[in-house]
This record gives C-alpha cells, structure tokens and sequence, in this order.
C-alpha cells in the first residue's frame, strides 16, 4: 500500500512477495512485476520516505530488497524481529546498501520513526507486551500503523489476528481501514471492528485458487458480512468469499460464494487496484481506474 502524504512523502507499506515465491510462480511475478511497474508511475522519482513491514512473512516483506534496489528510500522499519530468516536479512542487507536508516518499532519502542507535521500525524500501533501467540506465530507481532490527516484516517494492521487486535490500543475511530490478514476469519474480530468503527475499508487478498491463495482462502465470507454491517449494510455489490465450511486444501470451487458486501468495502480480487483519496473531510473517493 502506498500513502502520498499531503507533503509530498511516500509511505509504502509493506512490499508483496518476491516472484520467485515457492508454489506461487507466474502470479507471484505478475504481481511483483505490476507492484514495480506502478511505483515507478506513482513516485514520480521522488524517494520513498519510508517503508513500513508490518511483520516478518514473506508476503509482507519479500519484495522489500527489490523496491530498494530500484527505488531511493530513506527509512526501513520492521518489528526488529526473526533477523536470522532470508528474507529478513536480504531486506536489511538491501536497506544498508541503499543508505536507508533502519529502525525497530515493537511494545518497547513504540513511537513512529517518521516524523509527523502539523496536519498529518503518525501513530505506531502495537500493544504494550507481545501477546503469548507472538512466540509461535508472526502474525500476531504485527506492528500497525495509523496515519491521521485533519478529520481523515487510515489504519493498517498487518496480519494481525484477534488476540492482538484486542491488545491494540488504535487512538480512537478510524476512517479507512485495511482489513487486516486478507480478510481472514482470524483477524476483524467483532470487537476489534467496534473499537475502530471504520467509514470504508479494504482487502487486499488474491482471487480464489490463484498462487498462494490456493491454501490460504481469503477472503472469508464471516469477515466480509462483518464489514458489511459495520460499513451500513449491503449493497448491490458482492465479493467472492471462502465460506469455510472445510479446510482450505481440501475445498473446491462449491466453497467459494458471492456474498453481497457494501459499496464501502474494496477488494482487490475484484476491484484491482484501489486509489483512494481524502481532502481531510472524512471522507474517501475512489478514483476511477484507467
């Protein structure tokens, strides 16, 4: 996800996998590919600002040693963990060569690395202690963002999974948000979506039986029935979920349905890429795609 701040900075959270992924092959480097394609687009030559990993799994940080091989970037941030992992030490490998400062957001250091300016203000997002299912799990050492613009906010969450979001102290409401773990049935528990009460939101998740998606399902129609009512209700628009009903590696097309979803929630299984902008009212329009 790429956020152009007002000031003319860019935030780029988290970078995809890299294309040579295990079990991903061509969607993996389609996606890659497009990822690349589309930063040198929207960049315009402008260095990234930062680049926020929300957590140490592949297909949040694989890209990353690509991106900064690319493109000039000032400031890695990751949650300081699981440094001995490949991908990890190609990303910080990558950050030292392209001159970018690294830094490490986690309960003990919880402050944004960016500075904020007088309109936009950054929040780290992570709870004051681990919760105990970040021993076995990196889902829920997830450190989440939150970027606040006038009466306009944002929240990305990672991966993070219930236990977690119940540990998250996200600083009030938020206007958008980004579903967290790709809309899995583990993450945007019904207490988390109280507590952030968001206008809009979105998941970014792969289409049914493509790459990775093929043992991972998401989204799940629980998850997108639950944004829904939170967003207003339903429109005439649907989403395909997973209904969950039988274990992803054992499902077949029958356990993928079109679940009606409000005109508020985004998927990029359907939708694509999503721009969304906001003058600071509160408000978020899509812009129409090319």
């Amino acid at each position: 996800m790429l956020v152009d701040l007002p000031d003319g900075r860019h935030i780029l959270v988290d970078t995809g996998d890299e294309f040579h992924r295990p079990g991903c092959g061509e969607v993996c480097e389609r996606a890659d590919n497009h990822l690349l394609a589309d930063l040198e687009h929207d960049l315009h030559g402008d260095p990234i600002s930062m680049i926020w990993i929300t957590h140490q799994h592949s297909d949040h940080l694989g890209g990353a040693h690509e991106v900064m091989g690319k493109f000039a970037t000032r400031l890695y941030v990751d949650n300081g963990r699981e440094l001995e992992k490949g991908e990890v030490r190609r990303a910080h490998d990558a950050a030292r060569t392209a001159g970018a400062a690294l830094a490490i957001v986690d309960p003990e250091h919880a402050q944004a690395p960016l500075r904020s300016t007088e309109n936009v203000k950054l929040t780290a997002i992570v709870p004051s202690t681990w919760p105990d299912a970040c021993k076995h799990d990196a889902n829920d050492c997830s450190i989440g963002l939150r970027i606040d613009y006038c009466q306009s906010s944002v929240l990305f969450t990672g991966d993070a999974e219930a236990d977690e979001e119940s540990a998250m102290d996200v600083h009030g409401h938020a206007t958008l948000l980004q579903v967290g773990h790709h809309g899995s049935n583990t993450s945007t528990s019904k207490p988390f979506l109280t507590k952030v009460a968001p206008k809009y939101a979105v998941i970014s998740a792969g289409k049914p039986g493509e790459g990775t998606n093929r043992t991972y399902c998401h989204p799940r129609a629980v998850t997108v029935e639950a944004l829904t009512a939170q967003l207003g209700g339903p429109s005439s628009k649907s989403i395909n979920a997973f209904d969950g009903n039988v274990a992803c590696k054992k499902s077949g097309p029958g356990h993928w349905h079109d679940v009606r979803s409000s005109d508020r929630l985004w998927a990029t299984e359907r939708d694509g890429d999503i721009v969304l902008t906001t003058t600071g009212d509160g408000a978020f329009v899509r812009e129409t795609p090319p």
